[in-house]
């Protein structure tokens, strides 16, 4: 198989497909296509094996191909799912922040609203000066997932996509005096949690546990590590999270980032900044910070 996602485009419900060659609506690419992403999860596996075969055929070249900067891209994935965030999960994120290895699994919900999709503005919310960022493997879930146990969690997942987990830092407006951080002020601001661009599926990575992340602001790089950092495993988020609710087609886990965020060292994003969270074999999202 060769390598390809599929993306959610904002000016229509279709989902579409990326690969090197470029974007395609799905319905261009397949005779019998999913009216929306939410069929297309329904119809996975089948869709996915329709669409690799289309791509190797030599007509497909002269499809409607578009080139990705042509287009505007909406969250990858379903418009409503839940998204559930893991925190401090990276060896070189807890050593660059002076903090001790938890191996247990800590996860916090984020709301759809928070959604961006690549190419997306990114918005500086109202008083905040102190903005970060977070690139993220993030992996769908493809059915629905109620006590899994670890040895099986990988077999739930769809797919997986890249995220930029964008961070309010500002200490009065992320810290609560009685309950300690205030998640929808640091976290939940509308616009700032980037997925994109497309859902890879899931058999077409050899190995999520060694994909290489890395991020950019202006060009220069600022996170650069390995998901063989992680300290719990995907399979083991999955497997906690579901233990206390049920997983649903469509559902997103972030599942943490490497060292190199500005919260370590005091360098934050300014209106004009571009960035680019990139995890490879899965591919890239750029997004511009504005004021």
């Amino acid at each position: 198989m060769s390598t390809f996602g599929f993306a959610t485009l904002a000016n229509s419900s279709v989902p579409a497909v990326l690969c090197s060659r470029g974007v395609i609506a799905l319905d261009a690419l397949l005779d019998s296509s999913p009216r929306d992403f939410g069929e297309l999860i329904d119809r996975w596996d089948e869709v996915v094996e329709l669409a690799d075969a289309r791509l190797g055929t030599p007509e497909s070249g002269d499809l409607p191909w578009c080139e990705p900067d042509s287009v505007i891209f909406a969250p990858a994935g379903l418009s409503r799912p839940a998204i559930y965030c893991a925190g401090a999960n990276y060896t070189d994120h807890i050593a660059e922040m002076g903090g001790e290895t938890v191996e247990r699994a800590y996860h916090f919900p984020t709301p759809p609203r928070t959604l961006n999709g690549h190419g997306g503005q990114v918005r500086m919310p109202s008083g905040a000066t102190m903005l970060d960022w977070e690139v993220e493997l993030a992996v769908v879930i493809g059915r629905p997932a109620r006590n899994v146990d670890v040895a099986d969690a990988l077999d739930y997942i769809l797919g997986y996509t890249v995220a930029n987990d964008v961070s309010v830092r500002d200490p009065e407006l992320m810290y609560h005096p009685i309950f300690g951080i205030d998640w929808m002020a640091a976290k939940n601001g509308e616009g700032l949690t980037v997925l994109g661009p497309a859902v890879v599926p899931a058999r077409l990575i050899e190995d999520h546990r060694n994909l290489d992340l890395s991020l950019t602001v202006n060009g220069e790089i600022r996170q650069q590590s390995n998901t063989s950092q992680m300290i719990i495993t995907v399979a083991e988020q999955i497997a906690a999270l579901s233990a206390a609710i049920t997983l649903e087609p469509g559902d997103v886990v972030l599942t943490g980032t490497p060292a190199g965020t500005a919260a370590a060292h005091g360098h934050y994003l300014s209106d004009g900044d571009v960035m680019v969270a990139s995890v490879a074999g899965i591919g890239s999202i750029r997004n511009t910070v504005v004021s």
